[in-house]
């Protein structure tokens, strides 16, 4: 599962038309495009599959990175009206990232328009085969 280098997060957004977001074959490791395509794959783990570019940022601590996702959700969001509250979210966060795991969240913007947050831990329990996309 390592590749060398200690535990450490990347970051991943992406916005665009919900319809987009719903062609769940065109999010699929499987499917042709998917390599180039800059959908969320339907497995967060799988965005260590996607090309390099696509990395938002990369932390080496889950507080960094959880503060990454709590500040794209200020950008973009109204943080007082999402339940549970941001910093409880941002706390699960924290948890989760510190034992390995991965972070997606979602979020209805104007119109049809969705944000999707991510970010997964490398190396990767639920994809050990993925390579980390800095190396």
């Amino acid at each position: 599962m390592s590749d060398g280098r200690p535990p450490h997060f990347h970051a991943y957004s992406w916005t665009g038309p919900k319809p987009d977001f719903d062609r769940e074959r065109d999010r699929r490791p499987e499917s042709p495009g998917f390599a180039a395509s800059e959908l969320p794959p339907l497995q967060v783990a799988h965005w260590l599959r996607k090309p390099e570019r696509l990395v938002r940022a990369t932390y080496e601590g889950p507080g960094e990175a959880a503060a990454w996702l709590a500040e794209r959700v200020g950008e973009s969001v109204a943080v007082e009206r999402l339940r549970p509250p941001l910093d409880a979210q941002v706390a699960l966060a924290v948890q989760t990232l510190g034992w390995g795991g991965d972070i997606g969240w979602g979020a209805y913007l104007t119109g049809t328009r969705f944000l999707s947050l991510a970010v997964v831990a490398c190396p990767n329990r639920a994809d050990p085969g993925a390579r980390c996309p800095l190396r």
